[in-house]
């Protein structure tokens, strides 16, 4: 009874590298369990939550734009001139709720400046969002002049030392989100637009649907969700500096390939997406503890990227 409902499963939709990575994750955490004496403890998985928050926050938009056939590297150029522009808001003393506003704003004309780029001028994704990428990481540094940001208010980075039944409400937000959205993909008339255009966008839009629009909605939703990563980043760090959110384009990335989402586009689910996800967040924490260097965390990366384009589907002609 039970292979077969397995066989079933797997049959659908990026429900393979969900089976996948349940099993990966099984066999990662009791590796890292044997290696490291610390590694079952509340506190690091507490600090586990609170470090991969943001990154699930931003994988979310990312995972439904590719999708669409789209992708946005600019994830954490956003970010950084979020965080910036808020954190020189609050220490010019504006009050925090506008200051949060006003910040989502940043995100979302951020996002709005992919979604016109590929919506409505009609470049592939890639090349617009490696521009602005580069434009924005530029401005971060324009808006810092090589200089951290600090001094915020305390009644802002606390928030991040709240928990709710010893889990770090940024953590509780990111699972909120992931779950509308695996709602919102697998249930809704939405998530089947978003699979129609990145199966095939010119036969979606003689089915009545409004390709162009999709896509720029959510860049605009990748930009506003960015926004508020940004913000739980600032309140752990407590500081912004020009450098901020550098490389989760790239960790965003490698954890929604890993969940099976087609970098072509039309197939792969959100659930898929938040294993992957996890999965690169306790491998990172586990080889942090080992005392791997960035260099040679990088190195993985970089192969885990590899590996998750192997297991991919074939592009449709």
């Amino acid at each position: 009874m039970m292979k077969k409902f397995l066989a079933e499963y797997i049959k659908k939709d990026g429900n393979r590298n969900v089976v996948l990575l349940i099993a990966y994750l099984i066999i990662q955490t009791a590796a890292f369990s044997i290696l490291l004496p610390n590694f079952m403890t509340v506190s690091n998985f507490q600090n586990l939550m609170r470090q991969s928050a943001e990154l699930g926050m931003v994988s979310i938009p990312l995972a439904i734009v590719l999708m669409t056939g789209n992708i946005d590297l600019s994830i954490g150029s956003v970010m950084g001139v979020c965080a910036i522009s808020m954190a020189r808001m609050l220490r010019a003393g504006l009050p925090i709720p506008a200051a949060v506003l006003l910040t989502i704003c940043i995100g979302a004309l951020a996002g709005s400046l992919n979604g016109f780029c590929v919506a409505k001028l009609h470049l592939d994704g890639l090349v617009a969002t490696i521009g602005t990428q580069v434009m924005l990481r530029g401005f971060c540094y324009i808006l810092t002049g090589g200089r951290s940001v600090s001094g915020l208010p305390s009644e802002f980075t606390r928030v991040s030392k709240m928990y709710v039944l010893g889990v770090p409400i940024s953590f509780l937000l990111m699972l909120a989100i992931f779950a509308a959205a695996i709602f919102v993909m697998q249930k809704t008339r939405i998530g089947i637009q978003v699979h129609a255009v990145g199966y095939n966008a010119r036969a979606s839009r003689f089915s009545g649907i409004e390709a162009d629009k999709i896509k720029f909605r959510l860049f605009v939703m990748s930009g506003c969700v960015a926004a508020i990563a940004s913000m739980f980043m600032l309140m752990r760090f407590a500081s912004a500096e020009s450098e901020f959110a550098s490389g989760y384009d790239t960790d965003t990335l490698v954890a929604i390939l890993l969940g099976g989402i087609d970098i072509a586009g039309g197939s792969g689910n959100m659930l898929g997406a938040f294993l992957g996800l996890i999965t690169v967040a306790i491998l990172k924490n586990g080889l942090n503890h080992i005392g791997m260097t960035a260099t040679y965390q990088q190195f993985i990366v970089g192969l885990l990227i590899v590996i998750s384009a192997v297991r991919l589907p074939k592009k449709r002609d």
